[in-house]
């Protein structure tokens, strides 16, 4: 449509066994197939988080290579524009540039309760937060039904204040005669994916109350398998196993997935499609049935409920009302030829009333010529769920733009020269260093003497009383506008400093920034963090909190670490503070900080009983924000167990625990389990068939 209009269009699609980009054209349209290979993404990230990463990545190169484009459009599932979306409004060049639409098609949070698929379990929680960040960060939203636009107000704290515009989605074929004077109402076809969601159980339950009554019509079920949950096992084998005397007498087809010349020959005279879904957006399969001439029987609960009307382009049941699918299907047979002819006929019509191009490219036009013309203003941060905002006293004694730099010291002279080494090589240079030597041996004491001598460090000591205690003091000796912590044997990235203020300068809903975190020494390992909102922030540390660029006043006054807290957690509990009384954080999706992995370090001395002891602690102290996300937090423990056992939100953690022990290479297929979700199904198979040897 848009290019019959004269716009040019590019479509890009992850090429997910590709070595290079694949570029062709067809139809006129330019399409980039593009590899997996600009990042190593892969290698800390869940396939999902994985492939928008990847999509931002080439959407970043092309920008380089070629003109910021007017538009890009996406879906919002499974978090395709989450990286897009987060470096446009995290100011990234050429990104802070796009305008994204984004069409609302299946979001995951939506259908994961339909299909019965255990949402809060690691990764699919996550998966739906990424969903709904992109539905808040978007420019502009669409949905191709009015269903959809409010199916998902329950699924954000606040309903949606934003407006999904409605615009149909084109469908324009050559016009061919029909034949639509055949009888075809012993042709009934079910055609969707065989989920719950599709409605499949209810239309089975229909057809066994339909037997009882002498009903004999044979119906044949196309569409892909999926995996069923609650029976850890594939639908198509649930249904072979519940329905083996139907489809053993030839009443219930199973054809899978055929292609669309299968589907012409089978449908070449006509048939009747059911499409029963229990709710969906506005499904492409009733669009095509209409358009073929064929016979439709859709449910009420669904986008397809906005285009057929019962009994003048289709019929229409509705689930809530118990019997009326039976009462529909019979009815199909009790309509004579004449009135199936005009049901069809206008059926016909109206796809091509509703969904020509014309009609739609002047509702899409509108929104394209709004966006285009609208200047971007990024001054805030869409957060998931936005606290309540406290205006707290704006203190005027900082020096502007100045950074305190933060050094707890507790016997780190060997380590201190690397770390200040760092600190000085930073492209941001408005900043003061200040040491707080918290009772470091006199050995480690005389080290720190030389430092002063090689860098304008100020260096204060005190008696030994904790790295809470240290962080507080150097926070109150502070003078700049801005703040930031760093481990004496911890190093930063030159460009750190500098993106983190300038995020707090523009962002007046920000008021700390942290980065992703690079392990060094003894590991190589690599922490994805991601921006720290409840309710995950309150069961999982979701960000570095010990490296994060604070603005001064809302730490001082929300985030001094907690003395209480000796066994650790005070900056996870700094983080919920500030937080939990409006004061958010972003995290810049680089790796921008060096955390040292070393032997009798804190972190490396956590037991899980000390965890425990933290966490409890945290949960009492904020009780108002823990009781306020009481039902997610709940549910996220029992899906996923204690939150200090993930060290990954991304990854499927759940299949580590479904294979045995003693099968081989256990560790390789777990880490491909966890990075690739066409593996999910299957651990969950071989875990089915092992569940008694095991």
């Amino acid at each position: 449509m848009l290019l019959s209009k004269g716009y040019e269009i590019t479509v890009f699609i992850p090429g997910k066994h590709l070595t290079k980009d694949k570029l062709y054209t067809k139809d006129g349209i330019r399409f980039v197939e593009f590899a997996l290979i600009r990042t190593k993404a892969s290698d800390f990230l869940g396939y999902e988080t994985f492939i928008a990463f990847e999509f931002a990545a080439v959407i970043g190169d092309y920008l380089k290579k070629e003109n910021v484009p007017d538009i890009i459009e996406s879906q919002e599932y499974n978090g395709i524009a989450y990286y897009i979306l987060q470096m446009k409004h995290l100011g990234y060049p050429l990104f802070s540039e796009i305008k994204v639409l984004l069409t609302l098609h299946a979001p995951s949070f939506l259908y994961h309760t339909y299909n019965e698929v255990p949402a809060y379990r690691h990764p699919y929680f996550w998966i739906g937060e990424m969903e709904r960040w992109c539905i808040l960060a978007a420019d502009q939203l669409t949905a191709p039904g009015y269903f959809l636009t409010q199916a998902v107000q329950p699924y954000f704290s606040n309903k949606l204040s934003r407006e999904i515009k409605v615009i149909p989605y084109p469908f324009e074929e050559k016009e061919t005669e029909k034949d639509l004077s055949k009888d075809i109402r012993k042709n009934l076809f079910f055609f969707g994916k065989l989920t719950p969601q599709k409605g499949i159980f209810a239309l089975l339950k229909a057809i066994n109350n339909l037997r009882k009554k002498g009903w004999s019509n044979k119906i044949t079920i196309i569409g892909g398998d999926h995996y069923y949950h609650p029976e850890q096992t594939s639908m198509r084998s649930w249904i072979k196993g519940k329905y083996k005397e139907e489809i053993r007498s030839g009443k219930l087809a199973l054809s899978g997935n055929l292609s669309p010349s299968q589907l012409k020959i089978l449908f070449n005279e006509g048939v009747v499609v059911i499409v029963p879904s229990i709710g969906d957006n506005y499904p492409f399969t009733v669009i095509e049935s209409m358009q073929q001439g064929h016979l439709v029987l859709v449910s009420k609960q669904g986008g397809q409920g906005e285009l057929v009307k019962h009994l003048e382009n289709g019929l229409v049941f509705d689930h809530t009302i118990e019997g009326d699918l039976e009462e529909k299907i019979l009815l199909i047979n009790q309509l004579s030829l004449e009135a199936l002819q005009l049901i069809r006929k206008k059926a016909v019509t109206s796809v091509s009333e509703k969904h020509n191009y014309e009609t739609v490219f002047k509702e899409k036009k509108k929104i394209l010529d709004e966006m285009i013309f609208t200047t971007n203003i990024l001054n805030t941060f869409p957060f998931t769920r936005q606290p309540k905002i406290i205006n707290n006293k704006n203190e005027n004694k900082f020096i502007p733009d100045l950074l305190s730099v933060v050094i707890p010291y507790y016997n780190m002279g060997d380590y201190i020269h690397e770390t200040l080494e760092s600190i000085y090589k930073s492209a941001y240079t408005s900043f003061e260093v200040i040491i707080i030597n918290d009772g470091s041996s006199d050995i480690h004491s005389a080290l720190l003497e030389t430092v002063s001598t090689s860098y304008p460090v100020q260096v204060y000591s005190q008696s030994n009383k904790g790295l809470s205690a240290a962080r507080n003091a150097g926070a109150n000796l502070a003078k700049g506008e801005f703040l930031v912590f760093i481990d004496a044997d911890d190093k930063i990235h030159p460009d750190y400093f500098g993106e983190a203020v300038a995020l707090l300068k523009k962002k007046k809903n920000v008021s700390f920034v942290g980065s992703w975190v690079q392990y060094f020494e003894q590991s190589n390992g690599i922490w994805p963090a991601f921006t720290p909102e409840p309710p995950y922030l309150l069961a999982y540390n979701m960000v570095c909190s010990g490296a994060l660029v604070y603005n001064t006043n809302d730490f001082l006054q929300y985030g001094l670490n907690d003395p209480a807290l000796k066994h650790g957690l005070e900056d996870w509990d700094a983080v919920v503070s500030m937080v939990a009384n409006g004061k958010n954080g972003v995290v810049i999706p680089k790796l921008l900080y060096y955390y040292r992995i070393r032997k009798g370090s804190m972190a490396r001395s956590f037991t899980p009983e000390k965890i425990i002891s933290a966490v409890t602690y945290i949960a009492k102290k904020h009780h108002a924000a823990y009781a306020q996300f009481s039902s997610d937090l709940s549910a996220l423990y029992n899906a996923n167990g204690p939150a200090f056992l993930t060290n990954n939100i991304t990854l499927d953690q759940y299949n580590y625990h479904l294979l045995p022990s003693w099968i081989p290479f256990k560790t390789k297929i777990i880490k491909a389990v966890k990075r690739f979700p066409a593996l999910r199904n299957t651990a969950f198979k071989i875990q089915s068939l092992l569940k008694y040897r095991s």
